[in-house]
């Protein structure tokens, strides 16, 4: 049985994209190779954290060490389970950056006859190919140019494989979501550009307004939106909800 390093266990509502407020079981898995200027887990970006924080309920935190074996995880994710569950998140930092454990609380989970959901940022087609038969849905980003997730010189590599995971969650039939975070002054043209790209894909196109720094304006987000829809049938703008709510 695997071990991993794991950020945080707990319970919540979903706070993005078209399942938001949906009850999920969320693993956030440590470590990510991006570094987008927006990001508001980077406390997650550590691939290897001395300690797990459980956020089980009714009680405090409980700090696990790290590495977690499957059997611990999915103990945990048992205790957490209510029966407005929706789903388990498989999250991050970056979930394909601990594959071979992912695959394995994934396989587990489904024999328990849980649903997986998987937020993922698509930067490796070859590693989400390799675990993609596990899951239901696809959470898959697209970083723009400007977020820096990566240095310029390494971009049309990252969106390829975004692009070819996107492509491998449609043909599996695993429903796919596709999230853009924009900011302001997001190009029109780069938006259209990949709406291009997956035209003709079944997927849901979420345009998530960043919630800070470098908000965009109501008249962005129409423009933006309206461009989308020339391409793409299910497009929806939804803002990050969690934050106001004040919870994970």
């Amino acid at each position: 049985m695997k071990k991993g390093y794991i950020t945080e266990i707990f319970s919540s509502f979903q706070g993005e994209g078209p399942y938001t407020g949906r009850r999920q079981l969320f693993i956030r898995f440590a470590g990510c190779p991006l570094s987008c200027f927006y990001c508001d887990t980077s406390y997650a970006r550590d691939p290897r954290p001395n300690l797990c924080n459980v956020l089980l309920p009714g009680k405090k935190t409980h700090f696990k060490r790290n590495p977690l074996s499957t059997s611990e995880v999915m103990d945990y994710l048992t205790e957490l389970l209510t029966p407005d569950v929706h789903s388990i998140c498989y999250t991050g930092g970056e979930p394909l950056s601990s594959v071979a454990f992912v695959k394995e609380i994934a396989a587990e989970a489904k024999m328990m006859h849980f649903k997986n959901f998987i937020e993922t940022s698509g930067n490796s087609a070859r590693d989400f190919a390799s675990l993609a038969d596990h899951f239901d849905f696809a959470s898959i980003d697209i970083k723009l140019r400007n977020h820096g997730a990566v240095e310029e010189k390494d971009y049309d590599d990252l969106y390829s494989n975004e692009l070819e995971c996107i492509r491998i969650a449609v043909g599996r039939e695993i429903e796919t979501i596709v999230k853009v975070i924009v900011v302001k002054n997001t190009p029109v043209g780069e938006i259209e550009g990949i709406c291009k790209d997956l035209a003709g894909l079944d997927v849901l196109f979420v345009l998530q307004p960043v919630t800070a720094p470098a908000q965009p304006g109501i008249k962005e987000l129409f423009e933006l939106s309206e461009v989308a829809g020339l391409y793409l049938h299910h497009v929806m703008v939804i803002p990050q909800v969690h934050t106001f709510w004040g919870i994970h």
